[in-house]
C-alpha cells in the first residue's frame, strides 16, 4: 500500500466513524425534540434550540478564522437555504410529535428519492430509467409505510413527506451554494434564519421554560450543533460515495431511542418500509457512483 492509498484509506475511515457519530447524536436530538413537544410549541423549541446551536457553530467559525472565514458572496441562495431549513425543521417538528422516531426517520430517508426526481430539473443532470425505477419503487416503500391500517397517523407522516421534500429542495440549493460559499458561512445563515423563524412565533403563545427546561433546551440545541459539526467532518474526510450508505445506521439508533424513550416497537410496515426505502437509496447512490466514474473515464 502506498502513502496515498493509506492516507484515502485513513480519511475513508474517519468519515465513516464521523458520520455514525452524527447520526447516533442527532437521531438522540430528534428523540429529545419529541419529548419537548409535549411541553413547548414548536417554534419556541427551534428558537431555543437553534440559539445554543450558535454555540458550537460560533466555536467553527472561530476556529476557522472569525467573522471574515465566512466569506458570504451569495446572499439570496443562503438566505434561500435558510428559509427550507426553517420549514423542514417546523413539518418535521410537527410530525415527529405524532409519530414513533423510527417511522419519522425512514419517511426522511426518502430525500435521496426527491432529489433523484428534481435533479433533471433543477441540477440539469440526467436520471437514466434505472434510477427513476428506484424513485418510484422507494416511493412505494413509503406507501407501505403510510398506508390505511398502517399505525401511522396519515396527517403527520404527510407533514414528514412535505419535509422531506423540502429537505431534497435544500440540498439542491447546498450543491449550488457549495460552488462558493464555506461550510461555516452556509450553517451561520441557516441557522440565522431559523432562530428568527422561530422566534417570530412568540405571539403566538409561548411557554416560558421553568431550569429544567432552558437546561434540556440548551442540551438538545448544542448537541444538534456537535452532531452537525461531525456530518459536515463526514463528508470531509471521506467521499461522499463511500461514507453515504453508512447514514442508514441511523435508523438503529431512532428504533433504540424510540424504544427506551417512548416505548415505540416498530411495526411490520415500518420495516417492510424502511427495507425498500433503503434498498432503492442505495440503488441510486450506486447508480450515481457508477455515473461519475463514467464521467471521469470519458474525461481522461
Amino acid at each position: 500500500m502506498n502513502i496515498r492509498t493509506a492516507i484515502s484509506s485513513t480519511g475513508q475511515v474517519k468519515g465513516i466513524l464521523s458520520l455514525l457519530v452524527s447520526g447516533a447524536i442527532l437521531a438522540f436530538t430528534d428523540g429529545l425534540a419529541k419529548h419537548l413537544t409535549g411541553q413547548f410549541p414548536p417554534g419556541e423549541i427551534l428558537f431555543f434550540r437553534s440559539i445554543f446551536v450558535f454555540i458550537p457553530v460560533a466555536f467553527m467559525v472561530w476556529k476557522g478564522g472569525g467573522i471574515t472565514a465566512l466569506g458570504i458572496t451569495n446572499r439570496w441562495g443562503l438566505l434561500a437555504r435558510g428559509l427550507s431549513a426553517l420549514v423542514t425543521s417546523f413539518l418535521f417538528i410537527i410530525a415527529i410529535r405524532h409519530m414513533p422516531l423510527a417511522d419519522i426517520t425512514v419517511i426522511m430517508f426518502a430525500s435521496p428519492l426527491f432529489l433523484t426526481a428534481l435533479a433533471p430539473r433543477f441540477l440539469g443532470e440526467q436520471v437514466g430509467w434505472r434510477r427513476w425505477t428506484a424513485v418510484i419503487v422507494g416511493f412505494l416503500g413509503v406507501m407501505v409505510m403510510i398506508r390505511p391500517g398502517g399505525g401511522i397517523i396519515l396527517l403527520p407522516a404527510l407533514l414528514a413527506i412535505l419535509a422531506t421534500l423540502v429537505h431534497a429542495g435544500r440540498d439542491i440549493i447546498t450543491r449550488h451554494l457549495a460552488k462558493t460559499e464555506t461550510t461555516n458561512g452556509i450553517m451561520f445563515v441557516s441557522t440565522l434564519c431559523i432562530s428568527i423563524g422561530g422566534l417570530a412565533t412568540l405571539p403566538f403563545g409561548w411557554r416560558m421554560p421553568d431550569a429544567g427546561g432552558l437546561g434540556l433546551l440548551l442540551f438538545t440545541g448544542v448537541l444538534q450543533g456537535i452532531g452537525q459539526y461531525f456530518m459536515v467532518s463526514a463528508f470531509r474526510y471521506g467521499e461522499a460515495v463511500v461514507i453515504a450508505p453508512f447514514r442508514y445506521f441511523a435508523l438503529i439508533w431512532a428504533t433504540l431511542y424510540g424504544f427506551l424513550m417512548f416505548g415505540d416497537v416498530p411495526g411490520v410496515n415500518t420495516l417492510a418500509g424502511a427495507g425498500i426505502v433503503i434498498a432503492s437509496g442505495l440503488f441510486i447512490l450506486y447508480r450515481e457512483a457508477r455515473r461519475r466514474h463514467d464521467l471521469e473515464e470519458n474525461d481522461r
